[in-house]
């Protein structure tokens, strides 16, 4: 749903003890485009400090008095004695990375004032295809509501989350997460070591020839099932099916790698919207999964396009999908 920012979907607020933020001027749907810009200010990561004060004030001076009001008006964590070091603290506290200059960091004017939530309700992407930072809301957002972003990864657990945070932000997260009760947060933080335990595992299947497909199958099954369990069927989840699928048609399953293609473009569609190159290439893999590269490495796995059951229950349609082991009889 690639509505345009301008249809008001949030309104800079203020946020209890956040400061401003964006927050939802009606119910935002899974899948909406919140917002859609290109930034205002970019910054290399590897400058001087010399370097990155004469870059700063040259951007700024650019500026119309309205962008320089608003750039001004953003956080700061950091101290300064200068001018330009004010604008490297604003700059360092409110940017956001940009997959177009994977070197650079960018201010947006928009996108810079949503604040963090570990358990965030949207996410931020650059769209190659329309050359624009996009944010989208990864669930339903309630009219009221704040929107928001997580600066940290998501597979970190609590503690290093809260260090993080700190460290660079200069707050202490007191979000629904990290505010959980120690024995569920424990809890949460060994699924997110089991999902980072059995990525470094799978990375070291994928290496090896010998490694039966199906056994790679079966981890990435686990893995999507955490991501379910903690609530995240977000880019982590989307990247496991892609995965998933990629074994499938590698090994000749073309039944079950378009379907797992026509989840991940569905998927992609409402993370980051039907014009990205992520919905595109994996909607063309959904027409024709033959297409992909590595389609036939082996045909261990092969079925046709068209090698669909019908009637199935949905448990049992998943366990198809996934080439799961049958349950043994009693």
């Amino acid at each position: 749903m690639n509505r345009p920012a301008r249809q008001a979907w949030y309104a800079l607020k203020n946020v209890p003890n956040k400061g401003k933020g964006l927050v939802a001027t009606r119910d935002i749907p899974r899948g909406t485009r919140i917002l859609s810009e290109k930034p205002l200010i970019t910054m290399p990561i590897d400058k001087t400090l010399e370097e990155r004060r004469t870059l700063i004030c040259q951007q700024l001076d650019s500026l119309s008095n309205d962008q320089r009001h608003a750039f001004l008006s953003m956080n700061n964590v950091h101290p300064f004695n200068d001018t330009a070091e004010q604008y490297i603290g604003i700059f360092r506290t409110n940017a956001l990375p940009t997959e177009e200059f994977p070197d650079k960091a960018a201010i947006f004017l928009e996108a810079s004032r949503i604040n963090h939530d570990c358990d965030n309700n949207a996410i931020h992407n650059w769209n190659e295809t329309i050359k624009r930072h996009t944010v989208h809301a990864i669930r339903e957002i309630e009219e009221g509501e704040e929107i928001t972003l997580s600066y940290v990864s998501l597979l970190e657990d609590r503690e290093t989350r809260q260090s993080k945070l700190k460290e660079k932000f200069n707050f202490t997260c007191t979000c629904r997460v990290c505010s959980l009760p120690e024995e569920q947060s424990q809890e949460r933080d060994r699924k997110l070591e089991e999902i980072v335990r059995t990525n470094e595992l799978l990375k070291i299947c994928m290496l090896q020839s010998t490694v039966s497909p199906l056994m790679i199958l079966g981890y990435l099954y686990d893995q999507k099932r955490r991501y379910i369990e903690l609530g995240r069927e977000d880019c982590g989840y989307a990247q496991i099916l892609e995965e998933a699928l990629t074994i499938l048609i590698a090994h000749g399953d073309l039944a079950r790698g378009r379907l797992l293609a026509q989840k991940v473009a569905s998927l992609w569609k409402i993370l980051v919207g039907n014009d990205s190159p992520q919905t595109d290439e994996y909607a063309a893999l959904a027409r024709d999964p033959s297409s992909y590269r590595l389609y036939g490495v082996s045909m261990k796995l092969r079925t046709a396009v068209e090698e669909v059951p019908h009637g199935l229950e949905p448990d049992d349609f998943e366990n198809w999908l996934w080439r799961r082991p049958k349950a043994q009889k009693a």
